[in-house]
C-alpha cells in the first residue's frame, strides 16, 4: 500500500495517541496487515477519547479498512446511550463488540456468515455471558447489514461517476490539440517543452509529455496557484488513466511540470 506523507503523519499521530488509550500500535503493521489494522481501529473507535476516535475515522477511510463495521459499532453504542443504558452495560457491550467485530473481518455480508461469526464468539466466552452476547449480536446485525448496503450503493454510484469522467477525459485527450490555451497557460507549457529539448528528449516523448501537461493546465483552470490545488488536481486526473504505465508516466510529468507551472 502506497501512503502519502500526510497519511504517514496521521498514522504516526494515531499510534502515539492510541498508546495511551488502547496500548501499543504497530504503525507498520497497520499498513501491511489489514486484519491487524481492523482490530486496532475497532478498539480505538470504542475508546473514550474524542481526538483518537476522529483520527480513527480518518485512518479507516484512508486505508479503506473497517469502514462499515466501525460505523455500525458507533451507531450501536449511540443507541445504547440514547436508551439510557448504564455505564457497566455499555462497557460490557464495548468489550464484546470488539470480539464480535474482529470475527466479522473478511466475511461475506449475509446471515449465514454472520451466524458463523457469532458462533465463533460464543465458543470462546464463558457460558454465563452467552445470553448477553446473543442479544448483542441480534441487535447489531441490522446495523452491520445496513452499513454494508449503503457502502455497496455508494460504490456503485462512484463507479458510474468515474466511468462518465473517464469517457469525458478520453474525449479531451483525443482533442487536446484543438483546445485553446491562454498566454498564461502557454508560458509554462512552452518553457517545459524547451527544457526537454535542451536535454535531448525525443520529439515524440515531448509531444506526449506536453499532452499530459495540457491536461493538467485544463484541470487547474480557475484554481489558485498553490501546491495543494496542484496536488489535488493530480489526484483527480491520475485515476482517469487506465494503464499502470500511463499512471506512472503521468506522475513523472506532473512532478516535472509543477516547477514550470508554479513559476
Amino acid at each position: 500500500m502506497t501512503l502519502t506523507n500526510q497519511n504517514l503523519m496521521v498514522l504516526s499521530k494515531f499510534a502515539m495517541k492510541a498508546k495511551k488509550h488502547i496500548g501499543l500500535v504497530k504503525a507498520i503493521d497497520m499498513c501491511t496487515n489489514q486484519q491487524y489494522a481492523n482490530g486496532i481501529l475497532i478498539k480505538a473507535t470504542l475508546c473514550d477519547n474524542e481526538e483518537l476516535i476522529n483520527l480513527t475515522k480518518t485512518i479507516s477511510s484512508e486505508l479503506n479498512v473497517g469502514v462499515t463495521v466501525i460505523s455500525a459499532v458507533e451507531s450501536y453504542i449511540y443507541r445504547l446511550k440514547a436508551k439510557g443504558s448504564d455505564s457497566e452495560f455499555i462497557r460490557n457491550s464495548k468489550y464484546y463488540l470488539i470480539k464480535l467485530a474482529q470475527n466479522l473481518y473478511g466475511i461475506k455480508v449475509d446471515g449465514s456468515s454472520y451466524r458463523l461469526a457469532v458462533e465463533t464468539l460464543l465458543s470462546n466466552i464463558e457460558i454465563e455471558d452467552r445470553s448477553f452476547c446473543i442479544n448483542l449480536a441480534r441487535d447489531f446485525y441490522p446495523l452491520w447489514i445496513n452499513e454494508n448496503k449503503l457502502l455497496d450503493k455508494t460504490n456503485h454510484e462512484e463507479a458510474a461517476r468515474l466511468s462518465l469522467q473517464k469517457e469525458a477525459f478520453l474525449k479531451l485527450w483525443n482533442s487536446i490539440e484543438q483546445e485553446f490555451f491562454s498566454d498564461e497557460e502557454n508560458w509554462p507549457l512552452n518553457l517545459y517543452a524547451t527544457s526537454m529539448r535542451q536535454i535531448g528528449v525525443l520529439e515524440k516523448d515531448i509531444e506526449i509529455s506536453q499532452k499530459v501537461a495540457k491536461v493538467i493546465c485544463i484541470e487547474l483552470r480557475n484554481n489558485l496557484n498553490s501546491e495543494e490545488n496542484y496536488r489535488n488536481a493530480i489526484n483527480r486526473i491520475q485515476q482517469l488513466f487506465t494503464s499502470k504505465e500511463m499512471k506512472e508516466f503521468f506522475l513523472i510529468v506532473s512532478r516535472e511540470f509543477y516547477h514550470f507551472w508554479a513559476g
